[in-house]
Order: C-alpha cells, then structure tokens, then sequence
C-alpha cells in the first residue's frame, strides 16, 4: 500500500510523492496447526465423515462426477451445491473424498491469512499480531475441528472474510474493484452454505449504508434506513400470514426463542441449561470458539467501537448473534459465523492487554505458550467425539451390512448407510409417516433418543409402527445402538 507525501519539488506549490507502507509479513508458521491436526486425525482413522451433512456432500460431488459422465443431475435441496460441485471437479485430480477434506483445509489456511492481513493495517506490533492470529485464529479449537470435516462450513466463513477484507479495503480507499470481489465473494458463499445469509445481508447493508452517507447525507441515510427497517417488518408479517415462510429456514424463527430453554422444531423437543440470548453471548468468551475471550473482557473498552475495524465487525456480530437466538436450537457449528469477527471485534483489547503484561515485566512467551497449549487440549478434547462418532457409524454400518439387508429403516444413520452400505435402499424415518414396511426389512435406530426428543413426531411414531409390525432385536450395542428386524 501507497499513501502520499507532501513534497517540496515545485516552489510554491505542495507536490506528493508516493511513499510505501510497510506491514508486518505474514509468518508461515501460523498455518502448520491445520498440518498437525490433518495428520494426527488421519492417522486415528478420522475421514472427515461424521453425522448426516458430511456424508450427503460426499454423496453429492459424487453424484455430481456421475453426472459429469452421462448420469442425471443431481437433485437436493437440503444442501447448497457449491462445495460439493467443485469437490466433485478437484475429485478428477485426487478422489472425491479427498478433495472434498483438502478444500476445508485451503479455506481454513485463506481464513489465516486474510485475517493477518485485516488486522495488520491497524498494527505496527509485528509479534504481537502474529501472537493473536494464532491464539485468536490459528488455534481456536472448533474453527480448527470444522477444517478437519467434509463441511461447508469453512469454506463459506473463508468468503465472508473475504468479503470483509475486500469491504475494509473500498471503506479506506474507494472505487468500484473491492465492491466488485465483495459481491462476488459474498455470491459465491450463498452457493456453499445459505445458513450464512444473515451475515451477508447485513454486510450488504453496511455497504449501502455508507453509499448513502456518501450521496445523501446522514439523515437522509436515516430516515431512508427506519423505511427499511419498517418496511423488512411488513414484509415479514405479510409472509408469514400468507403461509409462505412455514417450509422455509424461518419457519420457526422468533424472538421469543431468545428467552426460551425449551425449544420444539422438526428435531424434536430440545433443552438446554441457558436460554438462547444467554447461550449465544457466550460465544464471545466460549473455550471452543474464542478462549482469549475471558482474558480481554477486561481491556475492552468502549472507545474500540470508533476503530475502523472494530466497529463493523461488531455490528455484524450483534445482528447475526441476535438472528442466531432467534432459532429454534442451540448449535455451536451455526454459532462458527461469528468468530472471525469476535477476533475482529477484541483486537485493540488484546493490544492493551499484551501492553500490560510487557509493562509489567511478565513472562510473555511463557503466557502465549501456556494458552497455546490450553488451546490445543480445548481441540483434542472437541475432536475426539468426532473421531468417535465416526468409528460408530462405520461400525454399526459394517454390522447391518453384514446381515445382507434387503432394506434399512434408520433414523440418524441413512447418509452413512449410502456411503457404507452401497446399493442397499435406505429409508430414514425422519421425514414423514410411513404407511407400509417392507418384511424381513433391518431397522437401526437409538430407542433413547426417539423417546426423549421425538415424541410424538415421525422418527418415534415410525418406531412404535415398527415395533407393532413385530419387530424384533437382532443386536444390541452398548452404546444404545439398535439392530431390528422385521419378521
């Protein structure tokens, strides 16, 4: 970057000359615990594959190379396309599954880097940045744990950092490019994960937002933006009384949810210890999400909102923090999102807080060396049901498969079976009532959960068909896992 200086080359008259800005570089190191942590989850078998999503993306880029090759399109709307489409092109170089666990691993390293460069421009202190990308960014424990899945989820928060990174940039020195990849970045998010459209509206009226201020004024900008806002609330009201939002991700979105404990969606009835506002604050102090978070409450002041950084970064965080309360479950993979710009949002904080333990003559390496292993563990630890879930589903995969199924009836297990069991139909219970059961059919399933989260719904209501059919227990684990059959 280029800023001009006075000159003195014609009398009377100031000339400017170009003189470079200096940033601090960005230090490689930063990105080899993604390497460490690749290598050791590959080595404990770990493919990347656990719960429902992983799997369908698996299948999906694998539906998508079939398709490439004269099959049909692929068809589901659970899942944007994106990742899995260009999973399923880098699968021509590498096999699909790797390619679909080394994109997380590239997002998670442009996550790295452009954060670096975001947070340099306000910074001089070359180790101290370093220190706090790798605390803030580097090691934090559930970004990290997503890079080792096939998930949408890093690649969709690279964009939005991206998108962030070019915002700063048009913010600081105008023209039409930074708003040009802005756009572009943000497009291309919402082919990988629409879950990140809270975050990109709101990025997308920052910007209108400060192109009024430039072409209208402040209270012109004002009024026009109450008109929105009233006119959002409308068109919500009016959506919702047409019937049209009922099958939609808002569907059971309310503010009411913010004070609530007990929430009731399509998966069931769900309680947690804290009501959603509570839970979703958390996260700014969260040991998963940001654990410098407890430290640099203290060293955050209010005068940080007027920094140039701090200050969007914190208005997006809020708006999506309140949208995520909205919903009707807590999950710390929704609450991903959020963290760059946590990190964003607390960089000053760290700033004086790495100030007051250099003016106090503490031990600094030993303090970066103490969190850093902290963080570490934090990932171990977060890691391991992964891990664990994982060696479940191929376990009790392999074990139903064994018994020559001619078809499975799961809840919970359909998109392993597809990847494990190829070739055997699957159905799961989830979706709907099922009028007719097919003899001698296998059913997997963990009678616990259906009668303690899906009572009454289909899942529970599909089991107690199934047991009234005749199934009977063919094998139980003791991990709760249940292999019927039916006679």
């Amino acid at each position: 970057m280029w800023v001009l200086q006075p000159g003195t080359h014609n009398i009377g008259r100031p000339t400017f000359e170009p003189v470079p800005v200096h940033y601090p570089p960005f230090r490689w190191w930063l990105l080899l615990p993604v390497a460490i942590a690749f290598a050791w989850v590959s080595a404990a078998g770990y493919q990347g594959l656990n719960g429902q999503d992983a799997h369908d993306y698996l299948h999906l880029a694998e539906t998508w190379r079939a398709w490439a090759g004269g099959d049909e399109r692929p068809v589901m709307v659970e899942h944007p396309h994106g990742y899995p489409m260009l999973g399923a092109l880098l699968g021509t170089l590498m096999g699909t599954l790797l390619a679909m666990r080394i994109i997380p691993l590239l997002a998670w390293m442009g996550i790295v880097w452009l954060m670096h460069r975001v947070l340099r421009r306000t910074t001089k202190d070359e180790r101290g940045l370093a220190v706090y990308v790798l605390l803030g960014v580097s090691l934090a424990p559930f970004l990290l744990r997503q890079a080792m899945t096939v998930m949408s989820d890093v690649p969709a928060l690279f964009l939005i950092v991206a998108a962030f990174a070019s915002y700063i940039r048009w913010r600081e020195a105008g023209g039409s490019r930074m708003l040009l990849w802005m756009s572009i970045a943000l497009g291309a998010c919402l082919t990988i994960r629409t879950a990140a459209a809270p975050v990109v509206i709101t990025m997308v009226l920052l910007m209108v937002f400060d192109l009024m201020q430039r072409w209208a004024g402040p209270r012109t900008t004002r009024i026009l933006l109450v008109l929105f806002a009233i006119a959002v609330v409308i068109t919500g009201w009016v959506l919702r009384s047409k019937a049209m939002l009922h099958d939609g991700p808002l569907a059971e979105w309310s503010p009411l949810n913010w004070f609530r404990r007990e929430l009731r969606s399509d998966d069931g009835v769900l309680s947690y210890t804290l009501p959603n506002l509570v839970y979703v604050a958390t996260t700014v102090v969260h040991p998963g999400q940001f654990p410098l978070g407890i430290i640099l409450l203290p060293f955050f002041r209010k005068t940080h909102l007027n920094d140039p950084l701090v200050r969007p970064a914190t208005i997006i965080l809020l708006a999506y923090l309140l949208f995520v309360a909205g919903l009707p479950f807590q999950n710390d993979r929704v609450l991903l999102v959020a963290q760059p710009f946590v990190v964003i949002a607390f960089h000053r904080a760290f700033a004086e807080a790495w100030s007051w333990i250099q003016q106090r003559g503490l031990f600094r390496q030993a303090f970066v060396i103490g969190i850093a292993g902290i963080e570490a563990a934090l990932f171990v630890r977060a890691m391991l049901p992964f891990i664990r879930q994982a060696e479940v589903e191929r376990e009790v995969a392999a074990t139903a498969c064994g018994f020559g199924p001619a078809r499975i009836y799961t809840h919970g297990m359909g998109a392993a079976f597809l990847t494990y069991c190829p070739g055997v139909p699957v159905t799961e219970l989830w979706y709907s009532e099922i009028d007719h059961f097919d003899p001698g059919a296998f059913i997997v399933v963990r009678p616990e959960d259906l009668t303690r989260q899906w009572q009454g719904l289909p899942p529970a209501t599909n089991w107690n068909a199934l047991l009234g059919a005749g199934a009977f227990p063919v094998l139980q684990r003791p991990d709760g896992w249940l292999i019927a059959r039916l006679p």
